[in-house]
């Protein structure tokens, strides 16, 4: 049976090129080794009644020119499963080393468009390498995908199920009596709803006409919005503009006390989202002084993907997905002065909700994936320099056939011309960034790593732990949130792709 691809997994595989894969790539690291056979058993077993994962791609002739999902009839684990060894089982280079080798290679589109690599030792432990196609995000995401690996989800599931068998039996009188009051009370509410509007027309003869004023204000705004985002001017050139070549470098930095990144961001009144982005303002900075690019009021744009689909306490399970440009000022030498401008600029993203669904709404104007990649998404991504996500991970530990997970990361596809991306991510109250590049915009991650770490180190030297600096820094930090009269704000976490795996 062939099931028809919705437009945003299309527009994935429309993008899709050797010079930027989009391909979602993550890595899971283990206390401990598990062997091959153990883990595809484990794969088996938890993720294979997830659909996707035994669909693949097919295209449609034209004048179609579409793609529909059908089920791989020779389906075999071992081709999405496999082992790989490391020269140097210490060593973290090596680990990215091969994870940079790998995943510079595209995906073998005539299976199912995924691949787990277990790194057989690594450290202690070992490490899992896991690659997933951004065009089978929209059927089943990242949350998912890990949720159902850990012990965790396999627990809960068991308790679920084991509770609700229990208590349907018990329950089952007072279930039937409830289900059928409330069928009739929905019925008489729908029947009165049904009747009430279908009479307004006639009841008050301007309720059409306001119906229509208010659909074609929205059209309008809307597509004054799309015009506004979509003639935006490009950011300033530098290192992070030059052409694109297939080889990509993948790196990540050492931990950082999520505890003590909370006190810096009540110290400073600033969320931790200004706090991250204050920190990668200043490492980009660092980077481009150490290249020798000029950063005199220079402006580089960040994208920041948000997914729509999270609010607190639910989850739709569909993917809808916007992007939110952000000028970063690199050009502000001071880091204190530079969390003011961050939370200024937020606080002046005023058109947040229109700027966030604008590619939705493209889509939902009927244009064709391959025309909305080729003349909107592939332009406006060239106007910017990076995509940065801030995600949430799991506050405790998770784990794996028993085995304690001690670290987590991905990196996020990007589009176009753009070869920088970088993901903060927490992780059992520690945060670590990890990033992806482009091997001809930044041909070495160590000093963009290394300027990250000095930035955020040097923060938070000033969290309220250290009393002795705090006083005289908060009289800094007043003064210049006193200079921008900056309003309070509550903006966190934009993307929270992974906020209900804890």
């Amino acid at each position: 049976m062939k099931e028809k691809m919705a437009p945003n997994s299309q527009f994935w595989l429309t993008v899709d090129n050797p010079n930027n894969l989009s391909v979602l790539t993550g890595l899971i690291v283990l206390d401990s080794p598990i062997d091959l056979l153990t883990f595809r058993l484990l794969i088996e077993e938890r993720l294979m009644d997830l659909a996707p994962f035994q669909e693949k791609v097919v295209e449609e002739l034209p004048p179609k020119k579409g793609y529909r999902w059908i089920t791989d009839d020779q389906f075999d684990i071992r081709a999405h499963v496999e082992l790989i060894r490391l020269k140097n089982e210490d060593s973290d280079e090596d680990l990215q080393r091969i994870i940079s080798e790998t995943m510079s290679k595209p995906m073998d589109m005539n299976k199912p468009p995924w691949q787990f690599l277990l790194v057989k030792r690594y450290q202690s432990g070992c490490a899992i390498i896991p690659r997933i196609h951004q065009s089978l995000m929209h059927r089943v995401d990242l949350i998912r995908v890990l949720w159902s690996l850990s012990d965790e989800y396999k627990k809960k599931s068991t308790e679920d199920s084991l509770s609700s068998d229990a208590d349907t039996w018990m329950a089952l009188p007072a279930l039937l009596f409830d289900k059928a009051r409330s069928c009739i009370h929905t019925s008489l509410s729908v029947a009165n709803t049904v009747v009430t509007t279908c009479l307004k027309p006639f009841t008050n003869p301007f309720y059409m006409i306001e119906k229509i004023r208010i659909g074609m204000g929205s059209t309008a705004d809307r597509l004054s919005e799309i015009g506004r985002i979509m003639l935006i001017n490009s950011d300033s050139d530098s290192v992070l503009k030059k052409p694109l070549n297939p080889k990509k470098l993948y790196a990540w930095s050492r931990p950082f006390s999520l505890n003590d990144i909370q006190n810096l961001s009540k110290a400073t009144n600033a969320t931790m989202n200004v706090i991250y982005i204050t920190a990668l303002t200043g490492t980009i900075k660092d980077y481009l002084k150490f290249r020798k690019n000029a950063i005199d009021y220079r402006e580089i744009r960040a994208l920041i993907p948000v997914d729509m689909r999270m609010t607190p306490g639910s989850y739709s399970g569909a993917t809808r997905f916007g992007v939110i440009p952000f000028d970063l000022p690199v050009h502000i030498n001071d880091p204190f002065h530079r969390i003011a401008e961050v939370k200024r600029r937020i606080q002046k993203i005023d058109f947040l909700p229109d700027a966030v669904s604008v590619f939705n709404a493209l889509m939902n104007l009927g244009f064709p994936p391959h025309v909305f990649a080729e003349k909107l998404a592939i332009p406006f991504a060239q106007k910017s320099s990076l995509v940065m996500t801030n995600t949430q991970g799991p506050a405790k530990a998770l784990s794996i056939n028993q085995v304690p997970v001690t670290n987590i990361m991905y990196w996020l596809p990007r589009v176009g011309d753009i070869g920088l991306g970088t993901t903060i991510l927490s992780y059992n109250q520690e945060v670590r960034l990890g990033m992806i590049c482009d091997t001809n915009q930044i041909p070495d991650t160590k000093p963009f790593i290394e300027a990250f770490e000095k930035q955020l180190a040097y923060l938070l030297e000033y969290a309220p732990k250290h009393r002795s600096k705090q006083v005289s820094q908060e009289d800094r930090i007043a003064a210049a949130i006193s200079d921008q009269k900056l309003p309070p704000i509550a903006i966190d976490n934009l993307t929270a792709e992974m906020s209900e795996l804890g």
